[in-house]
């Protein structure tokens, strides 16, 4: 059983990584400049590789103990959920301002005020 998953994680991991330089070279070929560094993508990324390996960790210790499952699960969905909410809100709160930038005509009169940005 344990081969079995092991093997389905690293064909999906295998998959999931051509695709990733796939990506990374084609938005190399596309990109003329370098874009500048967000430090909100790399927390991001940070909270979710570790919950990864968080994840590969509790199911190999819930395939010893199934009790432990709920405690999985909670310990991986709720920093996740937190960080993609908070990156989703970022993200929206950039974009209300970029679309006010780019039309200036359509969006006059339009107020802007970023402390009320609600979820």
């Amino acid at each position: 059983m344990e081969y079995i998953i092991s093997v389905a994680a690293g064909l999906i991991a295998g998959i999931a990584g051509v695709c990733l330089v796939e990506m990374i070279c084609k938005s190399r070929r596309r990109r003329k400049k370098k874009d500048k560094f967000e430090f909100s993508k790399s927390i991001l990324l940070a909270v979710l590789a570790t919950y990864f390996v968080g994840i590969v960790v509790g199911i190999k210790i819930v395939l010893v103990d199934t009790t432990q499952l709920g405690v999985l699960l909670v310990y991986i969905g709720t920093p996740t959920t937190i960080a993609i909410g908070f990156y989703a809100w970022k993200a929206k709160a950039e974009n209300i301002v970029k679309i006010k930038q780019a039309n200036p005509a359509d969006t006059e009169g339009v107020p802007i005020d970023l402390n009320n940005i609600t979820p």
